[in-house]
């Protein structure tokens, strides 16, 4: 299969929609508030809120998962891998500290909580979507990344991979390796130019 890749602008955050011959999946959304930037693109390319099916969040800051209840709440489910459980309400002090009243926490019991096999299976026969979730941290430990069987690789902010030799950090190594070891060439960031490898 061939996913359409659509690039959503969303504030401060670049969001993507991945479409498939079924159904479509947002990765990340913007911060809390920016519901109406995220459905003036959806507009701009054609679509609705009611053709995205399924979002999965690349990590949980406040500029990736601002406005996934109120997605929740308009029918799309929240893909939750079981290892980002533990980070779900991560950014939920920092939205009460900064006062921002149109933020809502996440109610994870209406989530999808999954392994990442169990996201693939799904992912294909309700979407048309192929593709793998895999844990990369290196950014935060709760970062995943999806890498579309095609290539694509929705990496959050992983960092590109040239930069990594400035770190010293194993585990964001580790996080590229396990990207590129799924054939990813085309890499899609929240925050920097995509790349090509």
């Amino acid at each position: 299969m061939h996913e359409r890749i659509i690039t959503l602008p969303c504030g401060h955050t670049t969001c993507y929609l991945v479409v498939g011959a079924t159904g479509a999946l947002l990765v990340d959304t913007g911060f809390a508030g920016t519901l109406d930037l995220l459905g003036r693109g959806l507009k701009a390319n054609g679509l609705g809120i009611q053709d995205v099916r399924y979002l999965l969040v690349t990590h949980f800051h406040p500029d990736h998962m601002g406005i996934a209840q109120d997605l929740a709440d308009l029918g799309v489910t929240l893909l939750l891998p079981t290892c980002q459980l533990p980070y779900v309400h991560t950014p939920d002090h920092m939205y009460a500290r900064d006062h921002n009243d149109a933020f809502q926490p996440i109610d994870e019991t209406a989530a999808l909580h999954a392994e990442p096999p169990e996201i693939r299976r799904l992912l294909h026969d309700r979407c048309g979507i192929d593709g793998m979730v895999v844990q990369t941290p290196g950014h935060s430990p709760d970062s995943i990344s999806l890498v579309l069987d095609q290539g694509d690789a929705f990496v959050g902010d992983l960092c590109p991979s040239d930069q990594v030799c400035l770190y010293a950090d194993g585990a964001m190594e580790a996080s590229w390796e396990a990207i590129l070891s799924l054939g990813a060439h085309t890499i899609h960031f929240a925050h920097w130019p995509g790349e090509t490898i």
